[in-house]
C-alpha cells in the first residue's frame, strides 16, 4: 500500500521497519508477568496493558501532516492482530 502499512490480506512475511519498531517498543515497555509452565519459566504480557501502552506511545500522537497509528483502543487490537 502507499502508506507503508500491510493491507490485511496481503501475506505475512519479513515485518516493516514500523512494524519491527513496535513489537521493539512492547518488548521494553510493555509490564510483563511470569509464571511456571511444564516446569519452564514463561514471561507473559496482558493484551490490555499492551493497547494502554501503544496508545501512550509516539505511534498514538500525530504529527504535522500525517496521522497517529493509533487513535482508538480498536485500531491497536486491529494492528496487533496483523
Amino acid at each position: 500500500t502507499l502508506s507503508g502499512r500491510r493491507h490485511p490480506k496481503e501475506e505475512v512475511g519479513e515485518p516493516f521497519k514500523e512494524e519491527k519498531a513496535v513489537a521493539k517498543y512492547l518488548r521494553f515497555n510493555c509490564p510483563t508477568k511470569s509464571t511456571n509452565m511444564v516446569g519452564h519459566r514463561v514471561d507473559y504480557f496482558i493484551a490490555s496493558k499492551a493497547v494502554d501502552c501503544l496508545l501512550d506511545s509516539k505511534w498514538a500522537k500525530a504529527k504535522k501532516g500525517e496521522e497517529a497509528l493509533f487513535t482508538t483502543r480498536e485500531s491497536v487490537v486491529d494492528y496487533c492482530n496483523r
